[in-house]
């Protein structure tokens, strides 16, 4: 915890100086030159005027972390335009298909048909868009964590497609668990065997990129039945997500539990020191520097 810089942090994010600020509150300019120095700590009744003339919360202004609302939704959609891309794209495709394929009533219901389908296959399940994100979020409420009930099963071609029209239409199912019933939560990306950030050269000279590819990044809870429930992360890594803002203090709400929190990569310091680079580029930097110390 360092309250003097986070007093200095919010202080300077509302564009007030050290005298706006002392007078607001009644006290010297040079009372909160130390409180932001950490001579001296601010009293409760203080503390608490601080939060409502910075716009934060007291949990904020003492840990530095955005508080956590519950019920808290990781990684669901907060925007509705993808659904309305969706239900344009199967419409525009559908009419397509109709106004150039009509010569009887069976081939125009064939035709409607048949585009609504392959222009859902396409949308969802090539397009750049993952509308499975309406299905796989999860929910951290007070007392546990709600997931989808199919989690960590195989799931099969049929229930893959039709995974984004449950998510959307909100018809997905659901499990809950406790946080008394959970063992251990291991934090871990889970990396590939080289480095998709680097160029990697071929025969005759060219280099190739795989800049598209997303490692997987996870929660991975253990009850104590010794049940495995996997929660997506993913939404971390964009940089102007809530997902990313809010990860360290969800760590944070972990730890304070009675459980045992797995970091084998050390990827929490890393949260916590975000300076909104990539968080996968470190990962790789740091286990090449291991191979090459082992080696």
């Amino acid at each position: 915890m360092n309250l003097g810089k986070n007093i200095v942090k919010y202080r300077q994010k509302n564009q007030l100086s050290q005298e706006q600020l002392a007078e607001a509150l009644n006290i010297s300019r040079q009372s909160i030159s130390k409180w932001e120095t950490g001579e001296n700590l601010p009293s409760i009744d203080n503390l608490i005027s601080l939060s409502g003339l910075l716009n934060i919360s007291l949990d904020e202004l003492i840990t530095g972390a955005p508080y956590l609302h519950f019920p808290f939704a990781y990684g669901r959609p907060k925007s509705r335009f993808p659904q309305l891309l969706l239900i344009l794209g199967m419409t525009l495709w559908t009419v397509i298909e109709t106004l150039f394929f009509n010569s009887t009533v069976m081939s125009i219901i064939f035709n409607i048909v048949f585009g609504i389908i392959i222009s859902y296959i396409f949308i969802t399940q090539i397009g750049p868009y993952d509308f499975k994100r309406y299905y796989d979020y999860w929910t951290l409420d007070k007392k546990g964590i709600i997931y989808p009930a199919d989690n960590g099963e195989v799931r099969s071609l049929g229930h893959d497609f039709l995974i984004p029209l449950q998510g959307i239409f909100n018809l997905r199912k659901t499990k809950f668990v406790s946080y008394k019933q959970i063992k251990s939560i291991e934090i871990s990306v889970n990396l590939y065997e080289y480095d998709p950030n680097k160029t990697v050269t071929v025969r005759g000279g060219s280099a190739i990129i795989a800049s598209t590819m997303i490692e997987n990044f996870d929660f991975l809870l253990t009850t104590a039945d010794g049940q495995k429930i996997s929660l997506k992360l993913n939404q971390f890594y964009w940089k102007s997500s809530q997902e990313r803002k809010i990860l360290n203090t969800i760590i944070s709400f972990f730890k304070r539990k009675n459980l045992i929190f797995v970091d084998k990569q050390g990827i929490a310091k890393l949260i916590r020191e975000d300076d909104g680079s990539s968080l996968t580029h470190k990962l790789y930097k740091l286990r090449d520097q291991e191979h090459m110390q082992s080696n």
